[in-house]
């Protein structure tokens, strides 16, 4: 144990505790239900092989798709090794995680390359193909799409203009505006937390970092670092520390883990800020022929409240809900699980159960 009463962390060198704690994950993990589902497999999709998690404990349960990572709000980021942060929604739904190109597994299986044409519009055609795949293979009509971060502005336009292919959509902290918008919204935010505890020194180090510190190509290092400085007491809650988790996840490999990162980086750089600027963010607003709910954390930096509400305001659906979770950021999921449980069961799953 580490000082603080901690369990020591797993590294990637400890050939031992990595085999242990791989054993007792796979054990945690496990799904022994009669009638439960637990698959992780490459899937052929548009001609490349994507890694898909599909993981429930009755197969007679509806279906839920999960576009995108957790608290990451461009693309690269993945969340199938996390199986802990998704466990509770097994009982009432067949859960299915997705490495999209460019991400995890299926950018190792790419040789950690990246398709010349990769962008939004072939993310977009992947999930409709992988939704196509679900809905035969596990005998539903219409299943659930749940957008995360990047993945909420793929999700969303999907679910608006594929009603026949969806039940209900689900915003886990949507992004619906340009990144500067975002970006700015997020500095003010702070900038009025900080005037009305009266914190003097983040308000010196907000005012270096100015309306928006990552305006500038390259970053301007002294305007990120008055950022890191000034935002730090306002900052919501963040999970445990996750690496473990993901060097212990069944059929990870340490090469698969290590990857993750480069994904990331290979993807942001591919997609570049023509995605936070240039996407038709104005497209996601209007008329959904499915109910809308939307998750959000009040303290969410990649996706302000303020801005998701307005995007939530001007949804027109047959039914819509709105879930605010105080403190909460960008890793809701993570922080807050049962209040996902609670919604998704409560409120998403009869929807789900009436649609098949």
């Amino acid at each position: 144990m580490r000082a603080n009463g901690q369990p020591p962390i797993l590294r990637a060198t400890d050939a031992p505790a990595l085999a242990a704690a791989r054993a007792r994950a796979a054990e945690a993990f496990a799904i022994r239900d009669p009638n439960g589902v637990d698959e992780e497999q490459f899937v052929p999709i548009n001609g490349a092989d994507q890694w898909v998690t599909i993981r429930g404990r009755d197969r007679a349960n509806p279906v839920i798709l999960v576009v995108g990572g957790l608290g990451f709000d461009g693309p690269g980021a993945v969340a199938s090794p996390l199986l802990g942060a998704f466990q509770g929604w097994e009982p009432y739904f067949t859960v299915v995680q997705w490495d999209m190109r460019g991400t995890g597994k299926t950018f190792v299986k790419a040789n950690r390359t990246l398709d010349p044409d990769l962008g939004v519009d072939l993310i977009a055609r992947d999930a409709l193909a992988l939704t196509e795949t679900l809905r035969g293979k596990l005998g539903k009509r219409r299943i659930v799409l749940l957008g995360v971060g990047f993945g909420s502005t793929i999700a969303a336009r999907l679910v608006r203009d594929h009603p026949e292919l969806y039940c209900a959509y689900v915003a886990a902290g949507q992004i619906a505006d340009r990144r500067i918008v975002r970006e700015t919204t997020a500095v003010a935010y702070v900038h009025a937390m900080a005037k009305a505890k009266g914190d003097a020194a983040a308000l010196a180090a907000l005012d270096i970092a100015g309306a928006d510190p990552f305006a500038d190509t390259p970053y301007d290092p002294k305007k990120i670092d008055a950022w890191t400085r000034g935002s730090a007491p306002f900052r919501p809650r963040e999970p445990a520390d996750q690496r473990g988790d993901i060097l212990a996840a069944p059929n990870w490999t340490v090469l698969d883990t290590a990857t993750i990162r480069l994904g990331e980086d290979a993807s942001a750089a591919k997609f570049g800020k023509a995605w936070g600027e240039s996407y038709d963010y104005a497209g996601l607003r209007g008329a959904y022929r499915v109910p809308v709910f939307l998750i959000q954390g009040d303290n969410d930096f990649n996706a302000p409240l303020s801005l998701s509400k307005a995007w939530f305001d001007k949804v027109r659906a047959p039914s819509k809900s709105i879930t605010v979770i105080p403190g909460a950021g960008d890793h809701a999921i993570q922080t807050d699980p049962d209040v996902f449980v609670r919604v998704l069961r409560d409120q998403v799953r009869p929807i789900a159960i009436k649609a098949n």
